[in-house]
């Protein structure tokens, strides 16, 4: 069989099973923050999370390409059908395709052989396949990131041209809008080649630049809605929940919405954060100032008992990258779900120790983005999807180290 019927296959097959799980598992309905969002847009035409007395909010408490996705297959389904099946089609599209640059980062530095297995795991890997039947940014976050990282590795080769800049751009900038953390990796990703590539110093700081022009308007509109340069406004949210007297590695997961303040769960040691939260005026600063005291609480656990915070922070750590040995999650030590999480954890370890000596300044950067989205996630708290984000790594570094181990075996035969 030749190379492009063996990819055909890999991306045929693995269509069909992701088709076949979203049959038996999906999820019928969007819920939670989307599921608001949406409801509050369609009632006011607002990006909006909270209500008060008829006032909607503007909101920035979720990043807004997801649900700027999710409305867009609403308006295109022109009523005729459910929007959810346009959702679920171009996620296992956005999946798909997926398998197809995960094959071509591989090809970087893989044989045909190597690539085309390392392109079959990422395809059928459990995690991945199920991510497909959430509404979740998971399927568009795993396409993104793989096109974003496949445009800097291209560049740090060497192996671009004009139009590629440009294609960044609008990557990195949807990006941008997608997740809270990319902020950080992209910083990481300029700093990166400016520091590699000296010459090119203007080029990256263009990069840069026009990048957050794309994303300007809405920069701009929440500064005139909150007096705060921001794209997203979770920060100390999402820090508080993985930093409180819980000590717990997935956070504690209640939203504290204001309109239900009578079901906020009576726990001695949130009395004060309660007080500091129901001082918060209701007003279009709402959720600026509620992430602020969240911060500032977060901050305070974590002052006031470090060494715990430590420990945690470093249970967290290996959570992230191997398992959460106390996950409370339903399902999350299923043997389908456990085992090749735990196995691509352990063998992306020599896999990096391998790959470092090839001296490849591609292969650091993505050791080092690697480390930097680890040690930025772990801040915070740890789902089992998040672990999605450094799952393309460690199904690039077990390919690695299997490489390796053969070209051992074959030098010892």
């Amino acid at each position: 069989m030749n190379l492009k019927n063996r990819i055909t296959l890999i991306l045929f097959l693995s269509l069909l099973v992701k088709v076949t799980f979203l049959l038996l598992f999906y999820e019928k309905n969007i819920s939670d923050e989307w599921s608001i969002l949406l409801n509050n847009f369609i009632a006011s035409k607002k990006y909006s999370f909270y209500v008060f007395d008829g006032e909607y909010v503007p909101s920035s408490y979720m990043p807004p390409l997801y649900f700027f996705f999710i409305y867009l297959c609403k308006i295109i389904s022109f009523e005729l059908f459910n929007f959810i099946y346009l959702i679920y089609f171009f996620q296992i599209l956005f999946s798909t395709i997926s398998v197809f640059l995960f094959y071509k980062i591989c090809r970087l530095f893989l044989n045909e052989n190597f690539s085309l297995l390392g392109a079959t795991i990422f395809a059928f890997f459990p995690l991945i396949i199920f991510s497909n039947s959430l509404i979740s940014s998971a399927c568009l976050q795993i396409f993104l990131y793989l096109l974003f990282s496949k445009y800097i590795l291209e560049l740090i080769g060497d192996k671009f041209v004009i139009i590629d800049y440009f294609k960044l751009i609008i990557v990195s900038s949807l990006c941008l809008l997608l997740r809270g953390e990319f902020l950080i990796i992209f910083i990481f990703s300029i700093v990166y080649l400016m520091i590699l590539k000296r010459k090119k110093f203007l080029n990256f700081i263009f990069i840069f630049l026009i990048s957050f022009l794309l994303i300007s308007p809405y920069i701009i509109r929440n500064y005139e809605n909150t007096g705060k340069i921001h794209i997203v406004n979770v920060s100390g949210y999402a820090l508080w929940k993985g930093n409180n007297h819980f000590l717990k590695v997935e956070g504690f997961h209640n939203s504290l919405h204001p309109n239900e303040r009578k079901n906020w769960p009576n726990i001695s040691e949130f009395q004060n954060l309660y007080e500091n939260l129901d001082k918060i005026k209701k007003d279009k600063k709402y959720e600026t100032n509620r992430d602020e005291v969240f911060k500032k609480e977060a901050l305070n656990n974590i002052l006031e008992n470090k060494e715990k915070y430590i420990i945690l922070y470093f249970k967290k750590l290996f959570s992230y990258y191997f398992i959460d040995l106390s996950s409370s999650i339903s399902n999350y030590y299923n043997i389908f779900h456990i085992l090749p999480i735990l196995l691509i954890s352990v063998l992306s370890i020599p896999g990096v120790i391998f790959s470092l000596k090839e001296k490849d300044s591609r292969i650091t950067y993505l050791i080092l983005l690697m480390l930097v989205i680890t040690s930025l996630v772990s801040i915070f708290f740890i789902l089992p999807r998040y672990k999605i984000s450094i799952l393309i790594f460690q199904i690039f570094f077990s390919i690695f180290f299997l490489k390796k181990l053969s070209y051992l075996i074959n030098k010892k035969n």
